[in-house]
């Protein structure tokens, strides 16, 4: 069985018995499909914390119907959209079942999260939950064939995430480690992510061990909470995980040399972050703009204190082999048109390492004597734009096109004039942002997304930034 954080519309359709196909396609009519859908996604819940509410009318829905015939004869159709509308005698009859079958919907609900998410720990923590309450369900009301089947079930889907999941880190974070200098570094995350699942269901199986009512339900008039996973499993989590900020709970062994779950989410984030930066676009010192905010945000991700000593150096010498072999391949690329007749390689020639990590190197330097992320980037910014200006009367750049034409930093701040022109065609959805918003924009969502924290967002309005 295949349980995706993105479920699919066939998959959505398939888990709910309740609503036939046929009812679908008349539901959807009229251009209403997009709130249908919405409505029928939030009975997975997954995403989101359950509330009692939710959980009641998911179940209600799906025991309750809407029948095709009614739907083709077009009879008004009462839809329950919220738990106050669920008849009294329906929940004060729920405590009064046993529990024969098992709840498959439950399941999908409980693992109804993306699995490449970078928020690796609370993913890792809800599938441990997920498998600890599921077992414990099964193995309480089930025997047998039927015991044996609903384990094979819950075995297939919590194992493929759980791969799913280590494999994705372990080639995003461990691959660009291992391609920038470090090798080793996928199977070692491929381990971390595997252990500490394997961690978390141990801790998860003691506690409920030692808590069978963690939950404060047994002999209430909401006991029937306690047949579903996807609600128990949650709870489970939550009330486990809050003991353990509390008490001190045990941490995962560290004497293997394996990374926390926590650093290896923030450094898939900087390592998503690096990898969709801009870097070869304009000259040099746009270049070297660039490249010193790939430093300084993973200078950011190295000052977390959740990253260790080791990975954070690693990161580092990792990010700057990044940009340096991105800016070999281009003037790889260069060079291959050397030879071309047509190509002027006077006047676009290769660019010029040392001017790109002159002003890199100078952003870093800024905050390593600011201590201030704004000054550091707004600064170089500066520096990096008047150190291109000046080439312009230097003799050695007047050949140059990046230098003479310069359309980078001419509409660096202001690129108004441009959609001005009569050749300009104004299509729908062009970005007209300059580049300097583009700048701003990605450095605070990196930060904020690096950090946790908006303490790192630049402070436009502290400083006037004229082009």
């Amino acid at each position: 069985m295949r349980i995706s954080g993105n479920l699919p519309w066939l998959q959505i359709k398939n888990s709910l018995p309740a609503m036939q196909s046929g009812s679908f396609q008349r539901m959807n009519t009229a251009g209403n499909m997009t709130n249908q859908i919405k409505e029928i996604q939030t009975l997975y819940g997954g995403r989101k914390e359950l509330t009692r509410e939710d959980v009641l009318l998911s179940k209600y829905h799906r025991e309750n119907p809407i029948k095709l015939s009614d739907i083709f004869e077009k009879k008004e159709i009462n839809w329950v959209r919220d738990a106050s509308q669920i008849p009294a005698e329906y929940i004060d009859g729920l405590n009064d079942r046993e529990v024969t079958e098992w709840d498959d919907f439950s399941l999908k609900r409980a693992l109804d999260f993306n699995e490449y998410s970078d928020d690796l720990e609370t993913n890792l923590n809800r599938l441990a939950a997920t498998y600890v309450t599921a077992l414990d369900h099964i193995n309480t009301h089930f025997s047998g064939a039927q015991r044996e089947s609903c384990l094979e079930e819950v075995e297939a889907a919590v194992s493929e995430i759980k791969s799913t999941m280590a494999e994705h880190f372990s080639k995003n974070l461990g691959g660009f480690l291992e391609e920038n200098g470090f090798a080793g570094e996928s199977q070692k995350i491929h381990h971390t992510v595997l252990s500490e699942f394997d961690h978390r269901v141990q801790q998860y199986s003691e506690f409920l061990k030692e808590n069978k009512d963690f939950a404060n339900l047994q002999g209430t008039k909401d006991a029937w909470l306690l047949n579903d996973v996807s609600y128990m499993a949650q709870e489970l989590r939550k009330t486990c995980d809050l003991k353990g900020r509390t008490e001190g709970i045990e941490a995962a062994p560290d004497n293997d040399g394996s990374y926390t779950l926590e650093e290896v989410s923030l450094a898939n984030r900087l390592v998503g972050e690096i990898k969709d930066s801009y870097l070869i676009d304009g000259n040099e010192e746009s270049i070297g703009m660039y490249a010193g905010v790939m430093l300084l945000k993973t200078n950011l991700f190295t000052e977390n204190s959740q990253v260790s000593r080791e990975l954070a150096e690693r990161m580092t010498q990792a990010v700057r082999t990044h940009i340096d072999r991105r800016i070999d391949r281009a003037n790889e690329q260069i060079l291959s048109l050397y030879d071309d007749p047509y190509y002027d390689k006077n006047r676009r020639p290769i660019y010029d390492k040392s001017a790109i990590y002159d002003v890199s190197e100078r952003m870093l330097l800024l905050y390593q004597t600011k201590r201030d992320y704004s000054e550091a980037i707004l600064e170089g910014i500066a520096y990096a734009q008047n150190k291109s200006s000046s080439k312009k009367g230097d003799d050695r750049y007047k050949v140059l096109d990046r230098y003479q034409v310069d359309p980078y930093w001419k509409w660096f701040y202001d690129n108004s004039a441009r959609f001005q022109s009569k050749y300009f065609m104004d299509i729908p959805g062009y970005d007209k942002r300059t580049s300097f918003q583009k700048l701003v924009e990605s450095w605070n969502e990196s930060a904020l997304r690096i950090s946790g924290s908006d303490a790192y967002q630049l402070k436009l309005d502290a400083f006037s930034v004229k082009g």
